[in-house]
């Protein structure tokens, strides 16, 4: 967009900000913005937030639906919302949700068939590069008790590795309602919500594996194990792509792929009906990882 000079005096020039733009963030007149000179443009930025927004959504009769929408407007950015119920079985749900995944909410107002959350505490989003690190490792040391509790047939670690995921989504959820906030973490910020996307499906991949084993109680060959292995040396490439990018390895990394699909491949032709289900949930797991490599090459590049 163009902006027009305004002289004042003989020394000073001014120029509108975007009334789009001001009014998302809030700016106001007396606040404070940073300039910065770069070359022949001017950057000017604002530490704060997207503005506060509200909205309302009705759950009656839809309680499959809950979980899914509260965590989707709690990712988008919304601070405050209005939710309809009828059954005391999806408020429950709606509870659980809010006190689980909804970080720095909680319920402000209650009637006979509405409730209204508000984010009640301030959420540091300059802790983003920490907590989406601190995603990486807490899905990497997931990866690695799976691994372990495969070799060692180890049921209890298997369940309670199903709760563990209940982490990696309050992480994920963290980082995609701070880029809907923020908008600042990364140079595209498409790319960037969809790395932070997969990575929380993979979370979802090696929870549904531990579960199936969990309630199946599968004796496990160790040609599958190895493939979990791979799969896990997939995912700390994947890690060391996103904080130290070189193409070399991002070849590595797709002919390692290629390698484990081959090998799911092959495996599922000679292996029984409850193994083929071990191996759809490997096959999962493995292409959500691969995924990650095209919003990781456009963040590095």
């Amino acid at each position: 967009m163009k902006r027009k000079v305004i002289q004042i005096a003989n020394s000073t020039q001014l120029i509108s900000l975007p009334r789009k733009w001001s009014q998302k963030y809030g700016v106001k007149k007396g606040d404070e913005i940073e300039v910065e000179e770069n070359g022949n443009s001017i950057i000017i930025t604002t530490e704060k937030e997207i503005s506060s927004s509200k909205t309302e959504i009705d759950f009656r009769g839809k309680q499959n639906l809950i979980h899914r929408t509260l965590s989707s407007l709690y990712r988008s950015g919304y601070d405050e919302i209005k939710i309809y119920f009828d059954k005391h079985t999806e408020l429950e749900i709606i509870q659980s949700t809010i006190n689980r995944e909804l970080i720095g909410f909680e319920i402000i107002e209650q009637g006979k068939e509405y409730i209204i959350v508000k984010q009640v505490s301030n959420i540091d989003y300059s802790e983003f590069d920490s907590m989406l690190r601190r995603t990486f490792l807490f899905l990497l040391s997931t990866a690695d008790e799976c691994l372990d509790a495969l070799k060692t047939s180890n049921v209890n670690t298997l369940k309670s590795l199903i709760l563990k995921d209940i982490t990696i989504n309050k992480l994920t959820d963290y980082c995609r309602r701070a880029l809907n906030k923020k908008e600042v973490f990364f140079k595209h910020i498409g790319p960037g919500y969809a790395i932070i996307e997969l990575l929380e499906k993979i979370g979802d991949g090696y929870r549904d594996l531990c579960k199936y084993l969990a309630q199946n109680k599968i004796k496990i060959n160790k040609y599958i194990i190895e493939i979990l292995s791979q799969l896990n040396i997939l995912l700390k490439d994947s890690y060391k792509l996103f904080y130290d990018f070189n193409i070399n390895s991002i070849e590595k990394f797709l002919i390692n792929k290629e390698n484990i699909e081959n090998s799911i491949i092959n495996l599922s032709k000679k292996t029984n009906k409850d193994e083929v289900m071990v191996l759809i949930h490997l096959n999962t797991i493995m292409n959500n990882i691969f995924y990650l490599n095209g919003p990781l090459m456009i963040h590095a590049l």
